[in-house]
């Protein structure tokens, strides 16, 4: 089953969004009674009573807190990636959330394909954030990934100095091994360039800027920038053991 979440704290009893109480009513024939599982996105659980499915409306009596073991006491990682054209970048964030990523930011860069006025930076924001949010449920997180607002190169080392930057660049050719056991241990940003990749001004400011970081090289192969992305948000999470 997936999880269901709520957008707000749960202190008491709630209905669940009309689109989860038609799953849990309609699709999985669930009656008052049962006894489910649901999370506020923050990684706090609860057990709940159905207390009613009224014009299949599922009202919820929370019975039991639960913290699970496998989101407690952990590093954050951060996917930063560069806009991309298209849909490929829904796809990141689907794909990153189902690897386990605590959050996603959108980077404007230089080589950007993609170029966002204000209106469209928060109407995609919005769009990443609610993709965020599905893959959770399908996957079974109890923590929804946030999308935080596009930020420029600047913002995004200003607003995460203390964390240690991963950095992939096809001009690189120092292996990432080192670099990932670092990442392991770590508060991390993975930074990922856009499909033209990094302009050299982009690479000299996360290097003159960044008081923590690696540059690295994730082989020979050439790879797209969401290919790239989920390369090096596997093997961090691979080493972490996927926690």
């Amino acid at each position: 089953m997936r999880k269901l979440f709520t957008d707000f704290p749960i202190e008491g009893e709630f209905y669940l969004s009309p689109e989860d109480s038609r799953h849990v009513v309609r699709v999985l024939r669930h009656v008052t009674g049962d006894v489910l599982t649901v999370s506020d996105g923050t990684g706090i659980a609860y057990t709940c009573l159905i207390a009613d499915t009224a014009g299949e409306r599922a009202l919820m009596r929370p019975l039991k807190k639960i913290v699970p073991e496998d989101e407690t006491e952990r590093h954050e990682l951060i996917l930063a990636a560069a806009l991309l054209k298209n849909d490929r970048f829904d796809w990141l964030v689907q794909k990153a959330t189902e690897l386990g990523v605590d959050r996603v930011v959108p980077i404007q860069m230089k080589h950007c394909v993609v170029k966002l006025d204000e209106k469209r930076r928060k109407e995609r924001c919005a769009r990443w954030q609610k993709i965020a949010l599905e893959a959770a449920k399908q996957c079974g997180r109890t923590r929804v990934p946030s999308v935080d607002e596009v930020r420029t190169l600047k913002e995004l080392i200003q607003e995460y100095d203390r964390y240690f930057f991963f950095i992939p660049y096809e001009g690189e050719e120092k292996a990432a091994r080192i670099a990932v056991e670092r990442a392991a241990g770590e508060d991390t940003v993975i930074c990922i360039g856009p499909e033209g990749g990094y302009a050299p001004e982009e690479i000299e400011e996360l290097t003159s800027s960044c008081e923590q970081y690696a540059v690295v090289s994730l082989g020979k192969r050439i790879m797209r920038a969401e290919t790239a992305a989920l390369a090096a948000c596997s093997v961090i999470m691979y080493e972490r053991g996927f926690v």
